[in-house]
């Protein structure tokens, strides 16, 4: 860890995955995950014995076998690619005059982000948390930020400040445009892009959740920095979960209209995910690419998430560094 400057650290928050690719372990993270009101707003009395002894058990089997397909030596894709995100990070900021250490931690799963705080708040003055969820939702960036919050609370010498989204910031788009035209470069470019983020209910949306408008604004400025005309894409959600009626249109069901009407290549990108994991590298690059080629469709592209590739390390250390500027300055 760097001694340099011991004041201040920064944390990347995500969601977080499983520990291990088995249904003991997923079956405890899916516990974990699904007991969150802010997740799933059904009664505690209903859902929580719904969830631990049918739901849980049921899924946990064929989820760690999905698991099992992406592992890496690493573990989970989603933890050991923010660990990669991190160090490179930590290096930028370093060259650009902040030696401060960049830690990383999981809303669900390990490090946890409840007990990475705790050390945190101890050991700096000042600490800067940069969610990795670019568009606000309350399932996400707003049930981390009630954790942020106690946290910050049982400790109130520490300085906190969060970015708890970022749906048009310039860098994060720019990255986006890069990451993008950069395939096309290497790989040629696809009849049509499908641009899929993650689906909520509906009526979290109704109940005044900004992330479908937050998907919406990251799209209009992505489609204007790519220079795309209307036909040129499509805005969709993924990852339905239960009977609920969720935003749409669904990307599978926009994949099936465009296979049956002679799209002859389809490239996927998915924006709200800085980070590949399973509904980016099992959910689209592999069962979504087989429902459009079993449905007609000619070809399939899944265009990789932001990673850690050097605009997305720059684009987050152009938004943490205003705010070690700030503390430089105090």
């Amino acid at each position: 860890m760097p001694t340099e400057n011991p004041k201040a650290a920064v944390l990347l928050v995500n969601l977080g995955s499983p520990d291990d690719a088995t249904p003991h372990a997923t079956s405890r993270w899916l516990i974990e995950f699904l007991s969150d009101p802010d997740v799933v707003e059904l009664p505690r009395w209903f859902w929580l014995p719904l969830l631990r002894f049918i739901i849980a058990p049921k899924r946990a089997n064929r989820l760690a076998q999905l698991y099992s397909s992406i592992w890496t030596e690493g573990g989970s894709p989603l933890v050991a690619i923010t660990r990669q995100q991190s160090r490179a990070l930590e290096a930028l900021l370093v060259e650009r005059g902040y030696p401060v250490p960049v830690y990383t931690a999981m809303r669900y799963g390990t490090p946890a982000l409840e007990s990475e705080l705790k050390r945190l708040y101890q050991d700096y003055a000042s600490v800067i948390l940069l969610l990795q969820y670019p568009q606000f939702a309350k399932s996400t960036s707003g049930s981390s930020l009630k954790i942020i919050k106690l946290a910050a609370e049982a400790n109130r010498a520490t300085s906190v400040r969060v970015i708890d989204s970022f749906p048009v910031d310039p860098a994060y788009i720019g990255a986006l445009r890069l990451r993008i035209e950069e395939y096309w470069q290497a790989n040629g470019r696809g009849d049509h892009l499908l641009v899929s983020f993650h689906g909520l209910p509906e009526q979290t949306i109704k109940r005044g959740d900004p992330y479908q408008r937050h998907c919406e604004q990251t799209m209009a400025a992505l489609v204007t920095a790519l220079g795309l005309d209307s036909d040129d894409y499509t805005l969709c959600y993924q990852s339905r979960f239960g009977a609920a009626r969720w935003i749409g249109p669904a990307t599978v069901d926009v994949a099936d209209h465009l296979a049956a009407s002679g799209t002859g290549r389809l490239d996927v990108v998915c924006p709200g995910f800085p980070a590949d994991c399973l509904e980016t590298l099992e959910e689209i690059k592999v069962q979504l690419r087989d429902r459009f080629l079993a449905a007609g469709g000619g070809d399939f592209h899944y265009i990789p998430a932001l990673n850690d590739s050097p605009h997305w390390i720059s684009a987050m250390a152009d938004m943490v560094e205003p705010l070690l500027q700030e503390k430089q300055n105090d």
